[in-house]
């Protein structure tokens, strides 16, 4: 089984099989909800149609435990971990190059003498592929904020993704610390430690080293306690961009989309963080849409790809070529968006700050450009952001519901025992069929900070499902919307009209959307264009260019989402 990405190259691949199931005596049915402090009580609604349990929403302010409204001056705290795993064993010998593990030629260090390949796995593209260096640090970073009674923590790591199960333990493991909500934002970085299980040795052998995870997430936990031990006086600015330093390409010079249609959220977006008593920078929180996937799946370093060089950038400052940006100190902290349909390095030509043309064949070094691109972009924003502000209204509603897993390809994962979560609602002594699929937890949630608000989801949707853009609006001028020579387009005559998401957010200057975070499920596609094969669906990919099915849990994912999105509107404070 291989996993990669698609880029110029018309690779026919085989499909991601799977990237939230358990073994089967792992699963069971788990009712409760352990949040980073605070009651956890809310109200229970909406039973699903096809046998499974309640979803549960909780709004704050609103429900016991959370009390207080409105805008309140405010404090914020920061904290940064190191989470580099050790690597051990090394590829010596890479015949063909491709950066994977091949047992019948290739060769490595046995340190152990236990005749083993003993790797650190990279996750994001094909399997094995061991680190056999870090090239820059995986870090989780956090920002917490405090406005009045309520407080909370995001959590930003430099992985793939993280199941809901391991978010619970980290909230358990805060509990102490009274925060009402915490979260975990992933960059779905390509480059870093296997946190999920897929890319083990073999196909049968999860990637997940159970000491590492552990270890991770005590690195998370003490970052936690570091951001709220942290918390001062603040005032908050917001700012937003379209970055790419490019006057022909504009966006397009460092991003691109993979699948049909081609709409792009072109807004990279900051809110940053001052000391109230001195204006000097505490924290940038940054939203920007693409696959940290830029290195290419080639390399065996450990990296958190374009993220590094854009936090740096912000930090630091950028100095390459024409530009000379000073950087604004504090921690930078990243929050990747919608990158659904391949959202990233497709196709790109990027010409760099130092007028260099960089592909994905410069691998560590084309991430790292695109890196600093974008942090030019990010502190172009904080230049022309709004004036700081004194208060902060903090809300939020969060929904734990429940998806049912359609995937063929995902039931065989289960049952070859490669991941640890939690499932419910079917009765694994019987086939994985119709009527007897498994069910899951995971959570989505509305956040306002301010006058930007977010919509928060634990996998891969697609810019359009919040922006729309079926009309060609979202579509860099150098794109088409549609390629021509497709055999298979979207057709667009079925695709939903307004509103979209954003046009919900009443009040949203600054509107975002946070993938990857609190869960990893895979894509989400819309209704509309959703196909799979009709003889080995979720196996082989539908005729055209639909991957994402296959990486998918089903076509009622996106759905389900989309109504517990409406009716967390419906509760907002």
């Amino acid at each position: 089984m291989e996993i990669v990405r698609l880029r110029t190259e018309n690779r026919k691949l085989p499909p991601l099989l799977a990237l939230m199931l358990c073994a089967p005596l792992a699963c069971g049915d788990d009712s409760t909800i352990a949040d980073g402090g605070g009651d956890d009580a809310g109200d229970v609604a909406d039973v699903s149609d096809d046998g499974g349990s309640t979803s549960t929403f909780w709004s704050c302010p609103g429900d016991p435990g959370c009390a207080g409204s409105g805008a309140a001056a405010f404090e914020v705290g920061v904290g940064k971990r190191v989470a580099n795993p050790t690597i051990t064993e090394t590829l010596t010998v890479d015949v063909d190059g491709d950066g994977e593990f091949d047992i019948r030629d290739d060769e490595f260090d046995d340190a152990n003498g236990n005749g083993r390949f003993d790797g650190v796995w990279i996750a994001g593209y094909g399997n094995p592929r061991p680190a056999n260096d870090i090239h820059d640090d995986i870090e989780t970073r956090v920002l917490a904020l405090r406005s009045g009674e309520k407080l909370l923590a995001i959590v930003s790591a430099d992985l793939i993704g993280m199941f809901y199960d391991d978010v619970e333990r980290l909230r358990t493991a805060v509990a102490d610390l009274g925060i009402d909500y915490l979260l975990v934002s992933c960059a779905h970085n390509h480059e870093g430690p296997d946190t999920i299980g897929l890319w083990g040795l073999n196909e049968t052998s999860s990637g997940v080293d159970p000491d590492y995870m552990d270890y991770l997430l005590q690195q998370m936990e003490a970052a936690v306690r570091d951001a709220v031990a942290d918390l001062r006086p603040a005032r908050v600015k917001y700012g937003r961009t379209q970055p790419g330093e490019s006057e022909t390409l504009g966006i397009a010079n460092i991003v691109g989309d993979g699948r049909d249609p081609v709409i792009l959220n072109p807004w990279l977006t900051v809110l940053g963080f001052e000391d109230a008593s001195d204006g000097s920078t505490i924290a940038t929180l940054v939203n920007w849409t693409a696959h940290a996937e830029y290195s290419d799946d080639r390399i065996n370093s450990l990296t958190a790809d374009y993220v590094h060089s854009l936090r740096v950038g912000l930090e630091e400052g950028v100095s390459e070529g024409t530009t000379d940006v000073p950087g604004v100190g504090g921690m930078a902290i990243f929050a990747q968006g919608a990158l659904g349909s391949q959202i990233g390095p497709h196709n790109l030509h990027t010409t760099g700050l130092d007028g260099v043309v960089y592909t994905d064949e410069d691998e560590i070094d084309f991430a790292q450009e695109v890196g600093r691109i974008l942090a030019v972009g990010a502190l172009r924003a904080l230049d022309e952001a709004t004036a700081p502000e004194d208060t902060l209204d903090l809300q939020w509603v969060r929904a734990r519901i429940e998806l049912i897993v359609e995937n063929y390809g995902y039931h065989a994962m289960l049952l070859n025992g490669i991941f640890n979560r939690e499932l419910h609602g079917y009765d694994p002594t019987y086939p994985l069929e119709t009527g007897n699929f498994p069910w899951l937890w995971t959570e989505v949630s509305w956040l306002k900070l301010g006058r930007a608000q977010v919509y928060t989801l634990g996998g891969e949707p697609c810019p359009e499902e919040f922006l729309g853009g079926y009309d060609g609006s979202y579509t860099p001028d150098s794109l088409s919307l549609v390629d021509p020579a497709s055999g298979h387009p979207p057709d667009l005559s079925a695709a939903p009209g307004p509103p979209y998401l954003y046009d919900r957010l009443e009040g949203a200057e600054y509107p975002m959307t946070w993938g990857l975070t609190n869960d990893m499920m895979g894509y989400f596609i819309p209704s509309y264009d959703f196909f799979v094969d009709d003889a080995a669906p979720y196996i082989d990919e539908a005729f055209g260019f639909y991957y994402e099915e296959t990486n998918s849990i089903g076509p009622r994912g996106w759905p389900t989402v989309e109504q517990a999105y409406l009716d967390i509107l419906e509760r907002r404070p």
